[in-house]
């Protein structure tokens, strides 16, 4: 669904932004028609598809070297490269500021998927810095954060009680270009329980940023946060996430766990947005059709259901019963997260 005004109102791709991933996630003549259908109606400069402009790019300059888009921005890709490169930088100074206190860290989203899905890291665009620590270690990584110069932002939590009503916090670089840093304690709000996060940990992957040595969530865990996060409603609009999960599906193959990604599904209360995501990928690009059945098999309940729909639908467009469900499974989480609190000595 789509306002006067062009602004999607949903969490999903409206029509022109899966064009636009269909022309960059597709081979040969169906990403070309797809292409064509899509300059047909809107431009590549469009907000939604600037997001996976350098992906679009990439593979048009590949099956369609002569259109006029790829002729006129030659130096398009080499921008996003350098953009990668810089991103890769900062990264680096935040984990070798982490290291230095001996705090663990992995690395979420876009920073780990451009450097384990996609053929560069510039081919995926990032707003900020996702990196996530263990629950023990974030007080001190937020000192040694300041310390290194970043600012912290409003609300920061000073309490592990605080910690658990939240998943993660942001902070701000010294110099306005740099990217921001959401440091994070939890892999998702839905699971902040204190040992939530142990079977993430327990099977995060090797992973290398620039020359730093970090972690990465594993693909069944990737495949989850992706579908998760994608599917709720922010401004910036979400279209990214299709190419996360559609790249990360073809990667991992046949390799992925089927029964590990059904049992964190389940325990992290995500089976809607999982349900709903993977179906819409597979719809769209064909990726997940085979893991789709035993997704759809998992049971759903209607609050679940209620709270999605108002999840992945606009802040200006939730109706009162949107937001009250909302209340409502924020509140579940966090009294989820209490019971879950492991006794301190």
């Amino acid at each position: 669904m789509v306002s006067t005004t062009g602004r999607a109102v949903t969490a999903f791709p409206n029509d022109e932004e899966s064009l636009a991933l269909q022309a960059s996630l597709f081979d040969g003549e169906a990403a070309v028609q797809a292409w064509r259908k899509l300059t047909a109606v809107t431009s590549p400069e469009n907000a939604g598809i600037a997001w996976i402009a350098p992906l679009l790019m990439a593979n048009l300059k590949r099956l369609a070297p002569d259109d006029p888009w790829v002729r006129n921005n030659p130096h398009f890709l080499t921008l996003e490269k350098l953009k990668g490169l810089a991103m890769i930088k900062s990264a680096e100074a935040i984990l070798d500021c982490l290291a230095r206190e001996s705090v663990p860290t992995m690395a979420l989203k876009g920073l780990a998927l451009g450097a384990t899905v996609y053929d560069s890291p510039g081919l995926r665009t990032v707003s900020d810095l996702d990196i996530l620590v263990p629950g023990r270690d974030v007080f001190r990584a937020m000192d040694a954060l300041k310390r290194h110069g970043f600012r912290s932002g409003p609300g920061e939590p000073g309490t592990p009680e605080e910690l658990r009503a939240n998943h993660a916090h942001v902070f701000y670089p010294q110099k306005r270009h740099e990217l921001s840093l959401d440091l994070h304690w939890h892999v998702l709000a839905s699971a902040r329980g204190d040992e939530d996060d142990v079977p993430f940990w327990s099977a995060a992957q090797p992973l290398t940023i620039g020359n730093h040595k970090t972690l990465a969530l594993s693909p069944e865990d990737q495949l989850l946060h992706i579908l998760v996060h994608g599917v709720r409603w922010t401004r910036m609009p979400h279209v990214r996430w299709v190419a996360d999960a559609t790249l990360l599906l073809r990667k991992a193959g046949r390799g992925i766990d089927v029964e590990r990604f059904l049992e964190a599904t389940q325990r992290t209360d995500a089976v809607v947005p999982v349900q709903e995501g993977l179906a819409f990928v597979a719809g769209l690009i064909g990726e997940g059709r085979e893991l789709l059945p035993r997704v759809t098999a998992l049971r759903r309940s209607r609050f679940a259901e209620r709270a999605f729909r108002a999840r992945a639908t606009s802040y200006e467009d939730r109706s009162v019963t949107d937001r009250i469900a909302l209340r409502i499974e924020t509140a579940v989480w966090t009294r989820r997260a209490k019971k879950g609190r492991v006794p301190r000595d």
